[in-house]
């Protein structure tokens, strides 16, 4: 199994995390153009790519029915609207059909909402000193963006295992979470 986990910044001049998960092994990087997005998610052939970013609108008003229900479950997470993220939400539907279009299964996630339930805390360094109990270790001083690409991935990975549930409805958008705590 491999997977692409992708914490997608709103800019492409702005970083974006990289990682790609196979063997129980993650390697994270630091990318930023689209087109460099589409050609190594093209070169690595995951059987899935998971991304962190809103990959649809609201029907109406600002909080999808995904957003909703994390917000209600005591999670955080930022409206597709709201100003910050409007241009994050537009370059990662952008991407999504791209990618779809090439073929490759796509979800959307969310790294914080994970590593709450995964991991018990919304501490990034935590979550790396858990995967490396996993024998996931991450490199050294990995960036919060390449930390979020990996909850990403193993995300993903957990879809394609059967262990998450869809928050959301299909026609509006779902975000994928994790079932119950990894360790």
């Amino acid at each position: 199994m491999k997977v692409i986990g992708i914490d997608l910044a709103g800019r492409a001049t702005n970083p974006s995390g990289f990682a790609v998960l196979s063997d129980h092994r993650i390697d994270v990087r630091l990318i930023h153009p689209d087109e460099e997005i589409i050609e190594l998610c093209a070169r690595e052939r995951p059987d899935l790519v998971a991304i962190d970013a809103p990959l649809s609108l609201p029907k109406r008003g600002n909080l999808r029915k995904a957003d909703a229900s994390l917000i209600g479950r005591g999670l955080r997470v930022l409206p597709p609207t709201f100003a910050g993220m409007r241009s994050l939400t537009e370059r990662g539907m952008r991407l999504a059909g791209m990618l779809r279009a090439k073929g490759l299964r796509v979800i959307e996630i969310h790294p914080r909402t994970s590593g709450v339930l995964l991991f018990k805390t919304p501490d990034r360094r935590r979550w790396v000193t858990k995967l490396g109990g996993e024998g996931m270790k991450l490199k050294e001083n990995a960036s919060e963006h390449e930390i979020d690409a990996a909850l990403a991935a193993l995300t993903g990975a957990l879809y394609l295992q059967k262990k998450t549930e869809e928050v959301g409805e299909a026609e509006e958008g779902t975000i994928v979470i994790p079932r119950r705590q990894l360790s």
